[in-house]
């Protein structure tokens, strides 16, 4: 069956268009590296945005409006948010060594802070106002932490009037409202607990009260980080490839960052077990050990009963990231001291709401001191027509699940019977029954239960590897899916990730490449289509490339480039 060809203008989300969505439509190798740079022509096409890239629709309107009520500059624009917590991080934030010496970065005495009350919706808002040229070296804080405001919280903050606080931004900030609970969060949580324990031989004692749930999956991120920072300051230790986000925030803190690229081996994890020796030796405090299991988007497993056993000799704790893994397939609970995950993804699935979770292992012995350091500062920041959509979205995760994994296999197996073909410039296929690193997540797959008949999987998504980038560009553009940032949504994405995400960053994306997250890759996150309309879909844009390659396109263009 020849592919359905995709006819979505760029810049509009997914369909069915709905006024939350939070997938967006950018066709073209070169258009969301350009989508990154703030490219005009781009940015006068999105109608959609994924809403951490920065204040879009319902929130940029109420920005405005609030820029208005607040008389600051036209020149200026504001990020939104219900904590105050982000004051000391805008600043701190401007200040760092770490934005780029090219931008024009936010002066100290730029930055304005207030505070608007919306009286009917009870919430206080916190402001974070700079010039809007300089948005550049400003914008991590929104974009980082993942706490600014949702949609549907701007939306129904548009509908009053606000009113000013009288206060300057100099000294305390007044205090927050922060957001209501409702019986949503509860269930929601419960949800979660279900998952976490399902299939689990005598359980593990997780409750509601071990479930923390957040407005996005970064915001547990942060929530994690900025916990563990107040009580074991230390150095942050992260494995393998994680989202560049979670790169950025550990990169800028306080307690100081290193990594370990090289997973697919034992390499990183000798090294690490040397390195924590030392910082032991020293008397050096390591804040927590964190990796995503398996890693976006090369999806390498790291050894979690090793790194277990490094986490325990050397009394650190271990967070893990299982978004891409998921809870219907794996259960890292044995490794875990802390688990973290987007509910944005494949628990959510349509690609209309934002959400994520903390869940404490109860039997971690560092599960007081975490727990109760979390428990004692946190906040709510899911808002409450946020938690409906997404109790309601979640209700079919199992079996949503169930096609996600098997498209994803069917999909992968297709390109690995390409790539064992000489012929082909396929040279890998990165999804975990094809990795080297398959023994360390088939570990940790969940028992088969009959509410989940299909039995655990791999999870949505899989990234394909070529011998040349011009092959990847090719394959990119004949494809038949959507093209853009996520996963876990009701229809396929295609994204050329690493290019797109550190492709403005040379060094850095050389460094990356050193444990093989390279420009050559694509990324799929497959949908809930049929799985043999996805195959054909793959196979069509392959035999492109596999012709290109027969006819010696790009090694044509290489050998003409040296004369």
């Amino acid at each position: 069956m020849a592919p359905q060809t995709i006819t979505t203008p760029l810049g509009h989300s997914l369909p069915p268009e709905g006024p939350h969505a939070i997938a967006v439509h950018v066709p073209g190798w070169d258009a969301v590296a350009a989508l990154r740079r703030g490219d005009p022509e781009i940015f006068a096409a999105l109608r959609f945005m994924y809403p951490r890239f920065g204040p879009f629709n319902e929130v940029a309107q109420l920005a405005k409006k609030i820029t208005a009520l607040l008389t600051l500059p036209d020149t200026h624009t504001a990020l939104l948010f219900t904590d105050p917590l982000v004051v000391a991080l805008a600043r701190r934030h401007a200040a760092s060594p770490h934005r780029k010496p090219d931008a024009p970065r936010v002066a100290a005495d730029e930055l304005v802070f207030r505070a608007v009350d919306f009286a009917v919706a009870g919430v206080r808002l916190f402001i974070v106002a700079f010039p809007a040229a300089r948005a550049a070296s400003i914008i991590g804080v929104w974009q980082d932490p993942g706490i600014g405001v949702s949609s549907r919280l701007a939306e129904a903050l548009l509908k009053e009037e606000g009113t000013a606080v009288a206060w300057d931004g100099a000294g305390e900030a007044p205090p927050a409202t922060y957001l209501p609970e409702g019986p949503e969060h509860r269930e929601l949580r419960e949800r979660v607990v279900g998952l976490v324990e399902r299939g689990v031989e005598g359980g593990y004692g997780v409750g509601e009260g071990h479930v923390f749930l957040t407005g996005t999956g970064m915001a547990s991120i942060f929530r994690v980080h900025e916990m563990a920072m107040r009580v074991r300051p230390g150095t942050v230790v992260a494995l393998g490839a994680i989202f560049h986000s979670s790169w950025h925030l550990f990169d800028e803190s306080e307690g100081g960052f290193k990594h370990f690229g090289r997973c697919d081996d034992g390499t990183a994890l000798d090294e690490l077990e040397v390195w924590l020796e030392g910082e032991k030796t020293a008397g050096r405090t390591v804040g927590f050990l964190f990796v995503e299991f398996p890693s976006n988007p090369i999806l390498v497993s790291v050894d979690l009963k090793r790194l277990r056993q490094l986490a325990d000799k050397y009394a650190v704790p271990l967070v893990i990231d299982e978004t891409i893994g998921s809870f219907c397939n794996i259960d890292v609970m044995p490794a875990a001291d802390i688990i973290v995950s987007s509910l944005t993804k494949s628990f959510s699935g349509y690609a209309n709401v934002m959400a994520g979770a903390i869940i404490f292992n109860p039997s971690s012995t560092h599960h007081t001191l975490l727990h109760t350091a979390l428990r004692s500062t946190f906040h709510n920041d899911l808002f409450l027509a946020d938690a409906a959509v997404l109790l309601s979205n979640s209700a079919s995760y199992l079996a949503r699940s169930a096609v996600l994994n098997r498209n994803a296999l069917a999909i992968a197996t297709t390109l690995a019977a390409s790539a064992a073909d000489p012929l082909s410039p396929i040279s890998s296929v990165l999804y975990p029954p094809f990795t080297s690193t398959h023994a360390n997540m088939a570990a940790f797959l969940r028992r088969a239960t009959p509410d989940f008949p299909a039995g655990p999987g791999y999870g949505c998504l899989l990234s394909v590897d070529f011998v040349d980038v011009a092959y990847s560009q090719a394959f990119y553009e004949a494809l038949q899916f959507y093209k853009g940032p996520h996963l876990g949504a009701h229809l396929s994405l295609a994204m050329n990730f690493c290019e797109a995400v550190w492709g403005a960053e040379p060094a850095t994306a050389q460094y990356h490449a050193g444990y093989n997250m390279r420009p050559e890759q694509v990324r799929l996150a497959v949908g809930l289509e049929e799985a043999e309309d996805l195959v054909d879909t793959v196979r069509v844009a392959v035999d492109v490339v596999v012709e290109l390659k027969r006819r010696g396109i790009p090694d044509k263009e290489v050998e003409e480039g040296k004369e």
